[in-house]
């Protein structure tokens, strides 16, 4: 009859460590700089004070052992949100010159590089721009031999003057033209340098070495390329459309870094800060937790819902997070202070109470009553019932749990 006892009171205690685990797991967190009340709930009487297990039965259990263990604490305050696009690497991509959409050469989803050609545009002002360059360097070479005219006029007039056969007034007067021709050509050398500047604009990023004197219809071709490496998000031309600089053609964003908008509510908003860090994770990858940090806290709350957007920066090099995705976010609020803490996995509930079992020497194990506090990825605050350094069990706890509850049963024989 004691067996089958057992084994009942087994299935009921660890369904209840199950119930206490899942409740424990889910249990909300005090705010920051709270401290509960004491605890004052006292050990069950009815219980056996000490657990005592014999060395083939350690064998089996392979409890683990550790200690309490001051630390830092800090607050996580989970919240739901979704995956947007970093507004800081989105490129919404306007032509450079007014001109004909000739080809469209990417589409939505396509992932591009820094510079690639998105589309062909027959550029209306590149010509106008090129034919500019031409004259200015027209001009400049006509600049630049007057100029050097002028210097050597002025070089014979100084040999004349020193054999007497020519008068000071006449060497000042070519100094002055050739003074005179050297503005002129650092007048049309700014020139030129402004119109290639012009014309390097209009030219496609990739093709900008073409012969400025190339006047046939194929010269006008430009080009609106991606500003940076990212993927197309939208394209509002198509070809044959008449655009300029005012019309929005394509998005580009960068997905290497993507904002996560949590929705945090108002209670906990008290203890988020900018730069604390975040935690992303999505049901694509149940395994994987995505890191970053919260960088904007809305000054706003929803009257709706009663909570405030908190902006968190996740880098995304490997393009896992995608838009629009549902995420679950857990903020980490440190507290600027320490405490006791154990692994949330230690702690039983036993009779309404939490309970920590404390290793007194080899296969002997006593329960302590405990005040737990924060929860912190893993780990629980304990508050009072517990001192740091004490050696608990860590790791199968529910075992001595069940052979404490199995201690109560009556023998029936």
């Amino acid at each position: 009859m004691r067996r089958p006892l057992f084994v009942i009171a087994v299935a009921v205690t660890v369904a209840a460590g199950l119930g206490f685990a899942a409740g424990h797991a889910f249990m909300p967190t005090a705010p920051a700089g709270h401290r509960p009340a004491p605890a004052t709930v006292a050990a069950d009487p009815s219980l056996p004070a000490t657990i005592t297990m014999s060395e083939q039965e350690l064998a089996n259990l392979q409890l683990q052992v550790g200690r309490a263990e001051m630390g830092p604490l800090a607050r996580i305050v989970s919240a739901p949100g979704a995956v947007g696009y970093d507004q800081l690497r989105i490129a919404r991509i306007t032509p450079p010159a007014r001109g004909r959409i000739e080809t469209i050469d990417v589409a939505v989803g396509d992932r591009v590089t820094a510079g690639q050609r998105l589309a062909t545009l027959d550029n209306f002002e590149l010509n106008a721009a090129r034919s500019k360059v031409v004259s200015a360097e027209a001009g400049l070479n006509q600049a630049q031999a007057r100029a050097a005219t002028a210097d050597a006029a002025v070089a014979r007039a100084a040999t004349l003057i020193r054999a007497g056969g020519m008068a000071q007034s006449e060497l000042d007067s070519r100094r002055a033209t050739a003074a005179s021709a050297a503005a002129e050509l650092r007048t049309r050398q700014a020139e030129l340098q402004q119109y290639q500047e012009d014309e390097a604009r209009l030219l496609p990023v990739s093709g900008a070495s073409a012969d400025a004197r190339d006047q046939t219809p194929a010269a006008s071709r430009g080009a609106i390329a991606a500003p940076f490496a990212g993927v197309v998000d939208s394209i509002s031309v198509a070809p044959g459309e008449i655009v300029d600089p005012s019309a929005r053609t394509f998005t580009v964003a960068d997905l290497a870094t993507v904002w996560v908008q949590a929705d945090v509510a108002e209670s906990d908003l008290g203890a988020v800060k900018v730069g604390d860090a975040a935690q992303v994770r999505v049901s694509a990858y149940p395994g994987r937790v995505f890191t970053g940090r919260v960088t904007y806290i809305s000054d706003q709350i929803d009257p709706a819902t009663g909570t405030a957007k908190v902006r968190c920066a996740i880098p995304n090099a490997d393009e896992a997070l995608r838009i629009n995705m549902f995420a679950t976010t857990s903020i980490i609020s440190p507290q600027d202070r320490e405490g006791i803490l154990v692994p949330s996995g230690a702690l039983q509930n036993v009779n309404g109470q939490s309970v920590i079992f404390v290793q007194e020497d080899r296969g002997n194990f006593t329960w302590r009553v405990v005040q737990t506090g924060l929860n912190m990825d893993g780990r629980t605050q304990i508050i009072s019932g517990l001192a740091a350094g004490t050696p608990i069990v860590t790791d199968g706890s529910y075992w001595l749990k069940a052979a404490l509850m199995q201690s109560a049963i009556p023998d029936e024989g």
